[in-house]
C-alpha cells in the first residue's frame, strides 16, 4: 500500500463507518436552520476511513492490472465521496458558519477550509472521471502519478479537517 494511506491509519483509533441513527433534534432557537447533530463527527470520520480504504483497493486492483475493477471501484469512490462532502457541506460546514457567525477569525478560517476542500473535490471527482471507464495504455501510464497526487491531498486534508477543524463543532 502506498504511503499516504499508511499514514493516514498511524496513531489512529480504529473507527467504522457510522450512521446516525435518528434524527437529531431541530435547534432550541429559530438561529439556527441546521441543529448539532451528536454523532456527525463520528459519521464524517467514519466515512473518511472507508474512503480511504476503497482507495487503497483501487490501488490493490491496479497492481494486479485489473483495470475493470478499478474503474468499478473508481465509481464507487465518486459516489461514496459526493455523498460524504453533500453531508459535510450540509449538516457540518453550514452549522459551523452559523455558529461562528459571531466569531470572525474562526469564522473566515472555516470558509476558507470549505474553498479549499472544494477545490479539491473537483480536483478528486475529475480524476474519478478520467479513469471510471475503460483504460487505455496512455490511461495505464499516467494512473500512479494521478493516483499518488490524489490521495496524498486527499489524505493530508482530511487529517487535517479532523485534527484541526473538526474541534470547532460542538453545541451552541
Amino acid at each position: 500500500m502506498l504511503g499516504f494511506i499508511n499514514n493516514f491509519f498511524k496513531n489512529r483509533p480504529d473507527k467504522e463507518l457510522k450512521v446516525s441513527p435518528q434524527v437529531p433534534e431541530r435547534p432550541k432557537s429559530d438561529q439556527f436552520s441546521i441543529g448539532y447533530d451528536p454523532n456527525l463527527i463520528d459519521e464524517l470520520e467514519g466515512t473518511h476511513v472507508h474512503l480511504v480504504n476503497l482507495f487503497g483497493r483501487i490501488w490493490s486492483e491496479f497492481e494486479q492490472t485489473n483495470y475493470g475493477k478499478v474503474a468499478t471501484l473508481i465509481n464507487q469512490f465518486k459516489a461514496d465521496f459526493q455523498a460524504h462532502l453533500l453531508t459535510e457541506n450540509v449538516k457540518f460546514y453550514v452549522y459551523l458558519e452559523q455558529a461562528l457567525a459571531d466569531d470572525k477569525h474562526n469564522l473566515k478560517i472555516v470558509k476558507e477550509f470549505r474553498t479549499d476542500m472544494n477545490e479539491i473535490a473537483n480536483a478528486a471527482i475529475k480524476f474519478c472521471r478520467t479513469y471510471q471507464g475503460k483504460f487505455t495504455p496512455e490511461m495505464v501510464q499516467n494512473f500512479k502519478s494521478d493516483y499518488t497526487n490524489i490521495g496524498e491531498i486527499v489524505t493530508r486534508r482530511v487529517s487535517l479537517e479532523e485534527k484541526s477543524l473538526y474541534i470547532l463543532y460542538r453545541p451552541r
